[in-house]
C-alpha cells in the first residue's frame, strides 16, 4: 500500500516559500518518497531543491489502483 502525505513547502525550487505553499508526497510500501505533487495534484520534479514539513496523512491506496489516489486528493479539495 502506498501512502499520500500532505506537505507544506518551506523551500520551493531552491527559493524560500513566502506563501502557504502546500503539496503532497507519495510514499511506497517501504516508506520511501517516490513522487511529489504541487497543490493542484500535478506531479513535479522531486530533485528541484525542495524542503518541506509533513502536515498530515491523507490515507493509503493500492499502487495498482490510481483512482483511489485521486480520491484522496479530491477529499482534500483538489480536483
Amino acid at each position: 500500500m502506498h501512502r499520500v502525505i500532505k506537505i507544506r513547502f518551506t523551500v520551493f525550487y531552491g527559493e524560500a516559500s513566502e506563501a502557504n505553499c502546500l503539496g503532497y508526497m507519495e510514499l511506497n510500501q517501504d516508506g520511501n518518497m517516490i513522487a511529489l505533487y504541487n497543490g493542484y495534484g500535478e506531479e513535479m520534479d522531486m530533485y528541484g531543491g525542495h524542503e518541506f514539513v509533513r502536515v498530515r496523512a491523507l490515507g493509503t491506496f493500492d499502487d495498482q489502483d490510481r483512482d483511489n489516489f485521486y480520491s484522496l486528493l479530491e477529499s482534500d479539495g483538489i480536483g
